[in-house]
Parts: C-alpha cells; structure tokens; sequence
C-alpha cells in the first residue's frame, strides 16, 4: 500500500536558501518523501516565521539559527533536525591596505544594524561579529556604521564615512575594480543557509513527519550531486523566475549527510547569546535533535544511494 503523503507548509528567510527548495520541488523530491507541500512564502522576521510555528500554521522554517536559543530557554517546542550548510566565506574591502583582519581594530565599518526594526537578530552582521570574535577583537573595538539598506551602506563605503565592509568572496573582483583593496578572511564555521527548523508540537501531531523531511532534504542532496545537469537547468529557470542568480556553487559546499558542523553549532549559539543572554544556561545542542538524520543514515540509506 503506497503511504499516505502528508501535506505541509513553510516559509523561508532569505532568498538564498531557494536553489535547494527548488530541486526538490522541480525533481519531485517532495513526493518520493511521502510529502506534498502546498504552500511556501518568504518570511522577512523571525519572529513572525517562530510565531506561525506554534500556531501551527506551518510545519518547518528554512532557516532560523540564532533567534531560537532564546526561545528554547523559555520552553518552547521549537527544534532544528539537519543542516545542508555550514560555513561562510567573507572579506574584507577597505580603502587602505590590512595585513589581517587585526587591522580593523579601531576603524569604521558599514553594515547592517544587529538588530532589526522587529526585534530580530541579523545574521550576516552576526557572521562579522563572530569573525571579529574568533580573532580577539571584542565588537566595541571598532566602529558600526549602521543602515539596513545595502546600498546605503556601500555609499557610507565609497565616500570615506566608513573605512571597511565585510563583503563575500565573490564580490572580490567587483570592488578591486572599483579601486578598493580586499582581504580575504577564509571560512568561518557557521550554521546558516536552509537549515530545517521545526517544533515538537508539529512532530507529535503529523506522525512521520520528522523522518519525511530529512528523507527530502537528503534525496534533494543527492539528486542535485548527482544530476549536475539537471540541477543547473533548475537553476537556471529559477533564476528568470525570481530575476536573481543563482549558481551551482551552492551545492558544492553541501554534504551528502547534513549534519551540522559541531564548530559551526558553538559559533551560532555563542551569536544567540548576544542576543538572548538567558541562553547562557543552555548547551549550544539544546537546539538540535539529529536523531532522524541518523537513522536514515545507520539504516545504509544514504551510503546506498551514492553507490547506485
């Protein structure tokens, strides 16, 4: 008897996360999982996507690393089951010349505020932070030069009111053409991208479904690692349909298995204490529950799929 599709909803926080939710819905992902997603929207704050979580009005976030250690020291239901990646890659641009990141110490930098207009932690300034952090240098040793809108913050870049921004390794090439010096910082361990959140009162209420969407996330892994063609056409329709780019680099830094990285887990938690300081009392863990990920894994599953 063939099993019952169950069927879901969820909301993604940013736009990056879209080329891994486009395979499995393209391939048909979903379906082979025994799932049939009916609807799922971008959710600019946390606090919405979180809120709709309880109320049951979704079934899972794509996303949201930092913001839920404060909600799990207040008890509530909500748990992340896998984690496709697992780093990032920044640099620096800056007007003079930096020998390390050592150099920022005292200087100016443009970017987002910490915190946005809904109470929600930004997690591209967190990753800047941490990358300070990581380095000794405390986030009150240089000088925020805050606004929520990109564009204003390359201009406060351009005209000298702050002396860096921290930048992704691809737009390397753009800011050295527009006279700009870049220092490439390595990778940073961090949970972020389409990380699988959900809540325990979910799980209870739809059985199976925990088991369901990580047999989707790591069918929608392999099917994009091993049909390499496929996948880029995918993308490619994604990219008309939403008048972005979108690359097959994304998957490049996907493990077959989405594990988090457990460096990774340490540097999201250590940013969701910035945040919510009561999580102190927490294990960086008290988030994960990674027991379905690795059942599929030990039953052979994933091992049997890669030698097919």
């Amino acid at each position: 008897m063939a099993q019952r599709k169950l069927k879901i909803s969820g909301v993604y926080r940013s736009a990056s996360h879209l080329p891994m939710w486009e395979v499995l819905q393209e391939a048909d992902i979903w379906g082979q999982a025994g799932l049939e997603l009916t609807n799922f929207e971008y959710c600019a704050m946390p606090p919405d996507a979180e809120a709709a979580l309880f109320k049951g009005e979704i079934d899972f976030i794509s996303g949201d690393h930092l913001t839920p250690y404060g909600l799990v020291v207040k008890g509530k239901p909500i748990v992340s089951l896998a984690s496709p990646v697992n780093g990032q890659n920044a640099c620096v641009a800056s007007h003079e010349p930096l020998n390390s990141i050592q150099d920022l110490r005292g200087k100016r930098i443009a970017d987002t505020a910490m915190e946005g207009r809904d109470g929600g932690f930004h997690h591209g300034r967190g990753n800047h932070m941490m990358y300070l952090i990581r380095n000794g240098i405390a986030i009150d040793q240089v000088k925020w030069i805050e606004d929520e809108d990109s564009d204003a913050q390359l201009a406060a870049f351009k005209s000298g009111k702050a002396d860096a921004r921290f930048i992704s390794a691809n737009a390397t090439e753009r800011y050295k053409d527009m006279g700009f010096h870049v220092l490439p910082l390595g990778p940073l361990p961090m949970i972020n991208g389409p990380t699988l959140t959900t809540s325990y009162t979910v799980l209870h209420k739809k059985k199976d479904l925990g088991e369901r969407l990580v047999k989707a996330l790591v069918l929608g892994i392999h099917y994009a690692k091993t049909k390499k063609a496929k996948t880029e056409k995918i993308l490619q329709n994604l990219s008309k349909k939403k008048g972005e780019t979108y690359h097959y680099r994304f998957f490049d830094r996907v493990p077959k298995k989405p594990y988090p990285d457990p460096q990774g887990v340490i540097n999201a938690y250590e940013l969701g204490c910035i945040k919510s300081p009561e999580a102190k009392q927490l294990s960086p863990l008290a988030l994960w529950d990674l027991h379905y990920l690795r059942e599929i894994d030990n039953s052979g599953y994933i091992d049997k799929l890669y030698r097919n």
